[in-house]
């Protein structure tokens, strides 16, 4: 595993890469997976999943796991603006390390997977460019979202105040709409694969919902759905035997994958 770090807040600038040793050196460029961790945008780092990167790393991939500044320590939209500029500067590594810059899948968990959905279908929008990296873009292949949440309209409505904001974004629709990856659904968009817990207190279902219901109403035809009866906020981690190998296949269907 590789880190590497760039940016003047140390969180912004942390990545960790998996590259398995019989790639190093060559000519092949391999495809790269970034995992992106959960924590609801407060807790957490890149180095919880490490083990993911080294298991895909095995299985041909060049992976990466990167830490983005949790509200506490920058306001959003900081943490996608992280996000996205890791995207950029793991393309910045393809002279150095053997991986293929246009063949990038995300994968998230939770408010990982919201900052996923938001960099692939928000991808080099100004408002989330933090200037470093410019001459590479953001654009990723694919998207695996776990427990996503992707409506901040409607979480406002339901819920009140959300307590990750500040009081003057609560208090702006447009504000809300613009960090909401429901409301960037196009027809064009990049693949994605949504698993989602029916019973999910944390993340309720009205977010996977809206989100399918924006997909059939934009004719998006590269979106699944799969959602878990009964399963809560962690059933992906609780029923690894059955989600983990959807996410491989899905990753290998949409990647240039080369075999070990």
């Amino acid at each position: 595993v590789y880190s590497y770090r760039q940016g003047e807040h140390p969180r912004a600038g942390q990545i960790g890469v998996a590259v398995a040793k019989e790639h190093l050196g060559g000519n092949k460029k391999l495809p790269v997976v970034i995992f992106i961790h959960g924590g609801g945008w407060k807790k957490g780092d890149k180095d919880q999943l490490a083990w993911q990167c080294i298991r895909y790393a095995k299985a041909g991939y060049a992976a990466a796991t990167v830490s983005y500044r949790l509200v506490q320590e920058a306001p959003f939209p900081a943490c996608v603006q992280d996000v996205m500029q890791a995207v950029r500067y793991m393309k910045s590594l393809a002279p150095e390390l053997p991986i293929d810059p246009d063949e990038i899948g995300l994968q998230g968990y939770s408010a990982g997977a919201h900052l996923a959905l938001l960099v692939a279908l928000a991808a080099d929008s100004e408002a989330f460019h933090s200037g470093a990296c410019p001459e590479y873009d953001s654009t990723v292949k694919c998207v695996f979202a776990i427990s996503a949440p992707t409506d901040f309209v409607e979480r406002r409505e339901r819920e009140g105040t959300l307590k990750m904001l500040k009081e003057e974004q609560n208090e702006n629709l447009r504000f809300l709409e613009s960090i909401s990856p429901a409301y960037y659904v196009t027809a064009g968009q990049v693949p994605i694969l949504m698993v989602h817990g029916t019973e999910d207190e944390l993340v309720p279902r009205y977010h996977y919902e809206h989100f399918q219901w924006r997909c059939g109403q934009a004719g998006v035809d590269n979106f699944r759905l799969i959602t878990h009866p009964g399963g809560g906020h962690m059933f992906f981690f609780k029923k690894r035997e059955t989600y983990q190998p959807m996410m491989d296949e899905f990753f290998e269907e949409h990647l240039k994958v080369l075999r070990p």
